[in-house]
């Protein structure tokens, strides 16, 4: 064979040329014919067949893209692109197991490339994983021991490649099968702590709130039967690290699964069964599952142990320990020495305040740490299709109203880490928990106050940046609220607002009507789930066993049974933005082909900014806005 000469080369290279420039003209399936021509030409060059999938992609001939992907990372094994682009197009034709070994390829390629390792744990979530993966497995061991990764994203694929093993996933399914009305398992059903500890199991119970309401029915079956053996004075056999994990597991739900009487008199045993001479015991470990640790009659003792913990015990004895009193007691400080910016004097604010008191929210234990971007970066990535305009840039004053806990607060301080954060709530318990997160965090430019947004109208600061998410319409009036934050605005500012759907929260007042007015607030939010997991397919109410909020005390409380709620439309907000002055930039969407639905109505549009056709579009589909409107705004 003749070699190739230069001028066959050049004539490759501009053909590649014209293709490239055919491609970003649209014109994707002729640049896909180039690309075959020169592929017929020089058949070994991974790129060009890399760019001839992409081609067949974008025209929608995605099923013809998946062989040319496969060409490019049998030549170049190593090709983390082709890679990626292979497993978004078997992702796309729903096969997302073989899309997955892919995703794992490309991030192992390239660990510390953040782009491929949010894409690695997206396609975990979404695979069913009906029978073992040791991909998965791997992967989920090695991302649970990073730092610098939200840890709840990782918790429900690992038990669900954990309960794939069959012996699991029968047990799981017999408790499962009737739950929560049904108070005995199915005669298949092995507790938990039958099994081996299992490294990634432990991990997620230990380190996130699990979200799958077959594996709660399992746990709540597990720990009656070991409350009932043990104050019947049987030896569980059980793996420490089993019954640890599981009462941290409770810890972070707020012990908020269903309890009989018969395990409140065996709790009552179990209080009369003290051995000082061994605080980690069987005893108040499974003890631990139904009521704070700081309630137990040993809790001295427990207490002593936790001060005498070393610093490299990573056991999960010592995790429980820490969170329960350790953290506890430095919260206490915290809150003890927190500033109070205003007084709480509106009724409407002590009680809201006296909610969180008792139940703040979210518990969140873990937050991605992702490098620092400007402002304007973040608007790009948020509100792709809106007009940038002047935004501010470099260091900002930012105000994030109504921080509870301080994840939000948190994250954002990281983003703009050169910027200065105030994060204010009316709960100091949150502001405590939130305070000693960042501490532990190392967060630098975030300061936490009480104060109630209604009193800072003679707050003497201005900020570039303002972000109440999900906080006004816990008001009694939204608008007065947000008329003080439009105060406090800086000339040329920004906001991002998040507010509670009148359409979509009504799916939710079938449940409300079932929930007591008075009596424990931990038996309402029991009642508020039973009916929840009650409510037939269909019923939109049901979305909320997806979400994190559903399984723990806080935030069931939180979404159900709220002391104070005003719900709003598009068209209210549009009225609210005229009367402050200010300019809808856009929503940021939780799916972007939710812009189809409006662009049916307004073509012209594509920053889709008209808040008239916004409400026909929800009208026709209540549910968009599920996880509340949040919205971009600045002055007009």
């Amino acid at each position: 064979m003749a070699p190739r000469t230069a001028t066959d080369i050049g004539s490759a290279l501009e053909a590649l040329q014209r293709a490239g420039v055919l491609f970003r003209s649209g014109l994707h399936l002729e640049a896909a014919a180039i690309y075959r021509d020169v592929i017929r030409q020089r058949p070994r060059i991974p790129d060009v067949h890399n760019n001839l999938g992409i081609a067949l992609k974008a025209a929608g001939h995605v099923a013809d893209a998946v062989p040319c992907f496969r060409r490019a990372v049998r030549l170049k094994p190593d090709y983390v692109a082709a890679h990626a682009n292979l497993a978004a197009a078997l992702e796309a034709l729903d096969r997302p197991l073989d899309g997955l070994e892919h995703r794992i390829d490309a991030w192992r390629l390239n660990p510390d490339d953040l782009e491929q390792r949010d894409a690695l744990v997206t396609a975990l979530r979404r695979c069913p994983f009906d029978k073992p993966h040791a991909g998965a497995r791997s992967v989920l061991t090695v991302l649970f021991e990073r730092d610098g990764l939200d840890r709840q994203a990782l918790a429900s694929p690992a038990i669900r490649v954990w309960r794939a093993q069959p012996a699991i996933r029968r047990a799981v399914e017999a408790a499962a099968w009737g739950y929560p009305e049904r108070e005995h398992p199915g005669s298949a059903f092995r507790p938990l702590t039958g099994f081996l500890p299992d490294e990634l199991a432990l991990s997620a119970l230990a380190s996130a709130v699990i979200v799958d309401p077959d594996m709660e029915a399992a746990i709540v079956f597990t720990r009656r039967h070991l409350v009932s053996e043990l104050s019947a004075l049987r030896p569980l056999g059980a793996d420490l690290s089993w019954l640890a994990a599981l009462a941290l597991q409770a810890r972070a739900v707020e012990w908020v699964w269903p309890e009989t009487p018969e395990e409140a008199a065996d709790l009552q045993v179990l209080d009369r069964l003290i051995d000082e001479s061994s605080p980690m015991s069987e005893r108040v470990l499974v003890r631990a599952m139904y009521r704070p640790m700081e309630s137990d009659p040993m809790v001295d003792a427990l207490r002593r142990e936790a001060s005498m913990l070393r610093y490299d015990d990573a056991s999960l004895w010592a995790l429980l320990l820490r969170r329960t009193f350790l953290d506890t007691h430095a919260e206490s400080r915290l809150e003890a020495e927190m500033p109070a910016l205003t007084a709480i004097a509106d009724d409407t604010s002590a009680a809201v305040r006296a909610q969180y008191e008792e139940n703040p929210y979210p518990r969140w234990l873990s937050i991605d740490r992702r490098p620092p971007r400007s402002l304007a970066d973040h608007l790009r990535r948020v509100l792709p299709s809106a007009p940038q305009g002047r935004v501010p840039d470099g260091p900002m004053r930012i105000l994030i109203a109504g921080c509870g806990t301080g994840r939000h607060a948190i994250q954002t301080a990281l983003r703009y880490h050169e910027s200065r954060v105030l994060a204010v709530d009316l709960s100091r318990r949150s502001l405590a928990y939130a305070k000693r997160m960042a501490r532990d965090l190392g967060i630098d430019n975030l300061t936490f106050s009480q104060a109630d947004i209604l009193a800072l109208e003679g707050h003497a600061d201005r900020f570039d940046l303002i972000e109440s998410s999900g906080v006004l319409h816990h008001l009694s009036d939204p608008m007065a609220g947000w008329r003080v934050l439009r105060g406090l605005l800086a000339p040329g500012g920004l906001m991002r607002i998040a507010l509670y759907s009148r359409r979509a929260r009504a799916g939710f007042d079938d449940i409300r009507a079932t929930i007591p007015v008075d009596g424990p607030v931990i038996e309402r939010v029991r009642q508020a789930r039973r009916t929840v997991m009650g409510m037939p397919a269909g019923h939109p109410a049901r979305a909320l066993l997806r979400t994190a909020d559903f399984y723990a005390a806080s935030g069931v409380r939180d979404a159900l049974l709220h002391v104070s709620e005003t719900v709003v439309d598009p068209i209210w907000i549009d009225e609210a933005l005229r009367k402050l002055d200010l300019r809808f930039l856009g929503f940021e969407l939780p799916d972007p082909a939710i812009l189809a639905l409006y662009r049916r109505h307004r073509r012209d549009d594509p920053a889709a900014l008209d808040l008239s056709v916004w409400d026909s579009v929800e009208a026709e589909r209540p549910d968009i806005f599920l996880g509340m409107y949040q919205f971009w705004c600045r002055e007009a």
